[in-house]
């Protein structure tokens, strides 16, 4: 296998040699290292429908497959989780069974031999105990949408789940019971906290909650500065500048568009900048060139007026 390794090194350094790759990058192989399970292991008993599943990190992995069986791989009646993460942990509601899982390591060009435990998920008797896992949205999710889907996993005993909107200050804004595992919102501008917990005729559990920020103002429109339109320069180290006044909300940026041609089809340049900012051009050329904004919700600016400059 290193042998192997060095040979399409060697053939990937000629090529690029040969044709001017500007890059090649190999990551490590993986097929001989080992994922360390942490938790549930083998023979595990797990009081709570809520299973955390942990192992360790491997060097150079850039994802991990996690998957479950009922009641193992082998003579599996169902596979009921199979997904792929990034982090070394990962939380999920099973019902009371029998169950066994596995990880592997993974980057684009290998994988590490999957590591097994079985374990049983036992209900726990205090239903108040038991944890509302949430799906979507995600926590500190940004979004320029008001109205929003969120979605839980079931909870065995519920009869009910109470979803509530809290405000900066951590007063409820919003509520709803709902015997399903999802209910729509209408979120305000800013920063709001969201929660559900499940109920039954006695009992019910803590809230999980999450943040969710709406921003659906949209950035001014930036001022092209310099160079000025119509302008002439020698030097090929152009300094660009523009001004924009900012919005409250989430963090906005400025992105450059420079292009060749007015009909704006052949770009030379296109980065997220701040004014001014200094972009070293060929000399004897025209460019046109304009700034928009954005913002973390992924509201977008009008364009700033087109300027036209040249380089003699």
């Amino acid at each position: 296998m290193k042998k192997l390794s060095l040979y399409l090194i060697g053939m990937c350094i000629s090529f690029c040699t040969l044709f001017s790759c500007e890059e090649v990058l190999f990551e490590e192989d993986l097929t001989d290292k080992a994922v360390v399970l942490i938790a549930p292991t083998d023979s595990t008993t797990v009081r709570n429908t809520s299973v955390t599943f942990n192992w360790e990190s491997v060097d150079l992995a850039t994802n991990y497959r996690l998957q479950v069986a009922q009641p193992n791989f082998e003579n599996a009646s169902q596979v009921v989780l199979d997904t792929t993460v990034i982090a070394t942990s990962f939380t999920t509601s099973l019902l009371k069974n029998e169950y066994q899982w596995r990880v592997r390591a993974q980057n684009s060009g290998s994988v590490t031999p999957y590591a097994t435990a079985m374990f049983t998920v036992l209900e726990s008797e205090d239903f108040s105990s038991t944890e509302v896992l949430l799906i979507a949205p995600s926590d500190n999710e940004i979004t320029s949408s008001a109205s929003v889907d969120l979605q839980w996993q079931s909870i065995a005993d519920a009869k009910t789940y109470r979803v509530q909107l809290l405000d900066d200050s951590d007063q409820v804004i919003e509520e709803e019971t709902t015997t399903a595992t999802s209910v729509s919102f209408i979120f305000p501008e800013g920063i709001t906290k969201w929660q559900v917990r499940a109920e039954n005729d006695t009992q019910n559990t803590l809230y999980t909650t999450r943040t969710l920020t709406l921003d659906t103002t949209v950035p001014n429109k930036p001022v092209a500065v310099t160079p000025a339109n119509n302008s002439n320069q020698n030097d090929t180290s152009v300094s660009f500048s523009w001004t924009r006044e900012a919005v409250a909300g989430t963090t906005e940026i400025d992105s450059i568009y420079v292009y060749k041609d007015v009909a704006l089809t052949e770009l030379v340049t296109k980065n997220e900048v701040t004014s001014p900012s200094e972009i070293t051009l060929e000399v004897g050329t025209t460019y046109f060139w304009f700034i928009q904004a954005f913002d973390q919700a992924d509201n977008q600016s009008e364009s700033s007026d087109v300027f036209r400059f040249t380089i003699n």
